[in-house]
């Protein structure tokens, strides 16, 4: 439903998607985005569920609204295999951003911690996925943070050559708000590794914002799930996202994180109730992302029960007290 909605003739145009909450992250110098899926339909079908492949107009227009640091690390990037990852690499490294991370064409590719330097502050992303819905046949393609050693290997080298290290984890337990212990894990490795933030996706709903002490530093920021943001699921949870922002300041001694904020999204679309009842999922037109606080009339709509407060309540009650919720009303 998301890609048919951008079609126009043989093209795709996804950045009227992004028009509404552009303003709520125009103001940042560095914006990470997820893109979870291959974009290779140049290349290779474009498709849906359960293996995904999006136009490569994807990349392209991700671009124009802003996204500058690209995680690939995720359980859908090897659903076209090595091609798709190829392909989809192409289809970014033509756009140009400040980093991408995630999925590799080459051993020796991988091994190589993304770097770039903005406002005198030169930052270090990695990035990691928890599982592959695919089997991805080498160690490489799409890195995962089982691997110890070679999380060990390339954070340590970040750690030495960067002011600040930003580690993407595609992690959770889907469908659930409940940090699980192998996040818990993953995190507290990254933070003993000298990770200054990381930033999580892949559960589909929002989870806690948190930090780990360490010593002799500030400690690390984990957003454990920034939850959905462009989707067509069915849940009012799975349709509730937060843009993460926080702000990095260079000092003498190092540099800080502060202002952590929490701006809430929402993802509505019209569904009749037959449509519904059949789970005629091709039935859900109109298709629109916006700021949580100006989607009171779909969120109702679509879930009787809840409405834009119940949302920003079970955002400020999830996310916990490190990061304040931003509510527009």
């Amino acid at each position: 439903s998301v890609v048919t909605q951008t079609k126009s003739g043989s093209k795709y145009d996804f950045t009227k998607y992004f028009t509404a909450i552009k303003p709520l992250y125009s103001d940042a110098d560095v914006v990470f985005c997820n893109p979870e899926t291959p974009a290779a339909g140049n290349v290779l079908v474009i498709s849906g569920y359960p293996s995904f492949n999006a136009p490569q107009e994807f990349p392209r227009d991700l671009s124009k609204v802003g996204c500058n640091m690209i995680n690939l690390a995720t359980n859908h990037m090897y659903d076209k295999g090595a091609a798709g990852i190829d392909v989809t690499l192409t289809n970014w490294q033509a756009e140009k951003p400040l980093a991408i991370a995630g999925a590799y064409r080459t051993l020796v590719d991988s091994k190589n911690v993304s770097y770039f330097t903005k406002n005198d502050i030169k930052v270090a992303f990695l990035a990691y996925r928890d599982f592959s819905n695919a089997a991805v046949p080498n160690d490489y393609a799409v890195p995962s943070y089982h691997d110890e050693a070679a999380v060990r290997e390339q954070l340590t080298e970040a750690r030495k050559n960067a002011d600040l290290v930003v580690v993407s984890a595609h992690w959770g337990t889907e469908d659930s708000t409940v940090v699980n212990d192998d996040q818990k894990e993953a995190a507290r490795l990254f933070a003993e590794l000298g990770a200054d933030v990381v930033i999580g996706t892949g559960p589909h709903v929002v989870q806690a914002v948190d930090t780990i002490p360490r010593d002799q530093k500030p400690a690390t920021i984990v957003w454990y799930s920034l939850g959905n943001m462009l989707s067509s699921q069915l849940q009012v949870n799975e349709l509730t996202g937060v843009i993460a922002k926080f702000t990095v300041t260079k000092q003498d001694s190092g540099i800080t994180i502060s202002k952590l904020e929490a701006r809430p999204t929402f993802m509505s679309y019209d569904w009749t109730v037959a449509d519904r009842a059949a789970e005629r999922l091709s039935g859900r037109t109109n298709l629109k992302l916006q700021p949580l606080g100006d989607a009171s009339n779909e969120i109702t709509a679509m879930f009787p029960n809840e409405t834009s407060k119940s949302r920003q309540e079970f955002l400020t009650k999830t996310l916990g007290s490190q990061a304040s919720v931003t509510f527009v009303p």
